[in-house]
């Protein structure tokens, strides 16, 4: 049986549990396309779906936010795919749900920005958000309030759900702003860091490199979770690799 196979019998099952539940409605439950949901169902969908399209689905059919938890519901290929692309987080001990709803909203590169900074230890502000994104910043907080996704505390904002993963297909779509936060020109001030390096490599090489990345990932994770090192400074760190070319879609999650 190969993924294709196998989602489809899930996405089949699920139907015939629910016969009233149209593909619109498990599009708009799980934030996988129609035009999708209808090529898995009919058989004709080209090559292995996406790893992100596979947890949207299996997260909307069984209604179970926690990675630890999904990637741990199935076996044979697509148990493996799950396993192999959603396993890190579980091994850095990162205890994030994933939410379909949330994916959603956060579609929007504001509301993205202010439910991450909220997500904070200490969340963030109204003034920031005023500050940073103006008249429109404050009318998307305040449909993130109204969804009860961001709670307000006086002037201080904090995220209903700290550790959340997100869609990577949506986190990717919002690099380009984020890395706009970034500024030269206070390099002197040893608060921020930039290192960009290319090289052809083998695929030894290419492996060799991410678990070097993964073990940086994993020792910032420890001092982000450390309450000893909790401050007053809204701190991003973006790593970000891959080859040079489409070689095709494999998109994950993120926090």
């Amino acid at each position: 049986m190969t993924l294709r196979d196998q989602l489809k019998d899930i996405v089949d099952t699920y139907f015939t549990r629910y016969p009233h539940m149209s593909i619109n409605g498990l599009s708009l439950k799980s934030g996988v396309p129609a035009t999708t949901l209808r090529r898995i169902v009919n058989a004709s969908i080209k090559g292995e779906p996406a790893p992100h399209t596979v947890l949207n689905l299996v997260s909307a059919v069984t209604n179970e936010k926690r990675l630890s938890v999904l990637i741990g519901m199935y076996d044979g290929p697509l148990g493996n795919t799950l396993n192999e692309v959603f396993s890190p987080y579980i091994e850095m001990g990162l205890k994030h749900e994933y939410s379909n709803d949330l994916n959603e909203e956060l579609r929007d590169s504001i509301k993205y920005f202010i439910y991450k900074v909220s997500a904070n230890h200490n969340g963030t502000t109204v003034f920031w958000v005023g500050e940073n994104f103006g008249k429109l910043g404050l009318e998307k907080l305040d449909e993130l309030e109204k969804a009860n996704l961001v709670q307000r505390e006086g002037d201080s904002l904090f995220a209903a759900q700290k550790d959340f993963s997100l869609d990577l297909e949506v986190a990717a779509k919002h690099l380009p702003e984020l890395v706009k936060f970034y500024k030269p020109r206070n390099l002197g001030l040893g608060k921020n860091l930039f290192y960009t390096m290319s090289e052809s490599l083998s695929d030894e090489g290419v492996q060799l490199v991410k678990e070097i990345e993964k073990e940086a990932i994993e020792k910032i994770v420890s001092v982000m979770n450390d309450i000893k090192f909790r401050g007053e400074n809204p701190y991003f760190s973006l790593m970000v690799s891959d080859t040079v070319g489409f070689e095709g879609t494999s998109l994950g999650v993120c926090q």
